[in-house]
């Protein structure tokens, strides 16, 4: 066997030098890797703290889950196998969410002889170019006197008008 390395090591012509290193390297890399193989690493923690983030995971877990459970119970189907959802109640909702919302959508409307080119475009389907039409209208005929004057306008045609009447007043 020892012959056979010495045959190869002699065709692969590798000087007396080279091989000396090349074998010092082996054994120190096979050292090497044996101590790590046969030692064990220490474990390198507190296991206090580690305690205490874990009883904080868990805690944080059951608050989780009872969280879940609360918002799944509100999907239980019935007894017939119906699905019942359960509405939002005033105490459920948070405080600054209000149940009527007609207030809102009433001050929420545009006045359409009064909205510059930005407040214009927020409407759907209403862009630049209809923004400035609808402001150069109102300067040559006046104030719009109904919403279905709108359709005067080159491009809002039935379907358009439809779509922003709600969101409009005069």
């Amino acid at each position: 066997m020892r012959r056979k390395i010495f045959f190869l090591l002699e065709r692969l012509e590798i000087k007396r030098s080279e091989r000396i290193a090349l074998s010092i390297t082996l054994i120190f890399l096979l050292m090497t890797s044996s101590y790590f193989l046969l030692s064990k690493p220490k474990a390198n923690y507190d296991a206090e703290y580690y305690s205490e983030l874990e009883r904080i995971f868990e805690e944080r877990s059951r608050e989780l889950q009872q969280e879940e459970e609360t918002i799944l119970a509100r999907y239980e189907p019935s007894e017939n196998g119906a699905l019942e959802l359960q509405t939002a109640t005033a105490d459920t909702l948070p405080p600054d969410t209000t149940l009527n919302n007609e207030e809102e959508a009433e001050s929420n409307l545009i006045n359409i002889n009064l909205a510059d080119a930005e407040e214009l475009q927020e409407l759907p389907g209403i862009g630049p170019a209809y923004s400035q039409r609808i402001i150069e209208w109102r300067e040559e005929n006046g104030k719009f006197t109904s919403k279905e004057q709108l359709l005067d306008i080159r491009g809002i045609g039935e379907r358009r008008l439809e779509a922003i009447i709600p969101l409009i007043e005069l």
